[in-house]
């Protein structure tokens, strides 16, 4: 079982421009993203600079609704203007509503507006739930344990070094490890081009020389992280299942 992204889906156009990648850093919504995007291709089209500039100080009036606030940070976002910049990251200062990851993206689409204008190349902008940095994406994983229990501890010491040395070998960085019962969880900072599934496929199959613990079963996405309710989940009502419907199939 595997959850992927759209990460194989980009691989053509990211080889073509190798230098001209900007990541969302941020970790925010993708459903919050996309109805960013949407509005933005929707209002782009026949904006009048001036008259968007002169309402921009309604970013700060505090009886203007948060929809109202929503497109004028879209349409200043759309001007490739240095003073909608500077009124888009003002207000992200100053911003203590609901707005917050919105103010976000408006900023980083305004800030990447602003750069092809002045240098005349537009770069690739790729945002993701979980965010990332510089030419990395952060993302989720989780690896499953054959047997529904606890890990011992000799299980764990050869998971997290063989994680460690799998990321470490492809230029990535682990964030965090979460041992739970029948699996691990972990975030880590992996390059964009690097074959994701090959790295966590690594893993299992050294773990599995040693100690044959592992089952083949991953997760890996970078829209969300799971929590530990939501993979125990997966693992008794997706995974576990499954395997008893195909033992009693035979």
């Amino acid at each position: 079982m595997e959850f992927e992204s759209f990460y194989e889906k980009i691989q053509d156009a990211l080889h073509q421009v190798p230098d001209n990648i900007r990541i969302l850093e941020k970790q925010i919504d993708i459903e919050l993203q996309t109805e960013y995007f949407r509005q933005s291709r929707e209002m782009k089209e026949g904006l009048d600079a001036a008259e968007v500039l002169g309402q921009a100080e309604n970013l700060f009036n505090d009886t203007i609704p948060l929809d109202q606030k929503q497109k004028l940070l879209v349409q200043l976002a759309s001007l490739e203007r240095i003073e909608a910049l500077r009124l888009i990251e003002r207000f992200k200062e100053e911003n203590k509503s609901d707005l917050t990851d919105w103010t976000e993206m408006a900023f980083q689409e305004s800030r990447i507006r602003l750069e092809s204008s002045l240098l005349g190349e537009r770069p690739l902008f790729i945002s993701s739930g979980l965010g990332g940095r510089g030419h990395k994406f952060r993302y989720f994983g989780a690896l499953f344990a054959l047997e529904d229990e606890p890990f011992t501890d000799w299980q764990k010491d050869l998971l997290e070094k063989e994680i460690l040395f799998a990321l470490e070998r492809y230029d990535s960085e682990l964030e965090s490890i979460e041992f739970h019962e029948g699996f691990v969880a972990l975030t880590a900072m992996i390059p964009i081009r690097e074959p994701l599934r090959n790295i966590f496929r690594d893993i299992i199959l050294e773990c599995n020389q040693i100690g044959g613990f592992l089952r083949t079963d991953m997760l890996i996405t970078n829209v969300k992280q799971f929590n530990a309710d939501e993979l125990r989940d997966i693992l008794v009502n997706k995974i576990l299942k499954e395997e008893n419907n195909n033992e009693q199939a035979d």
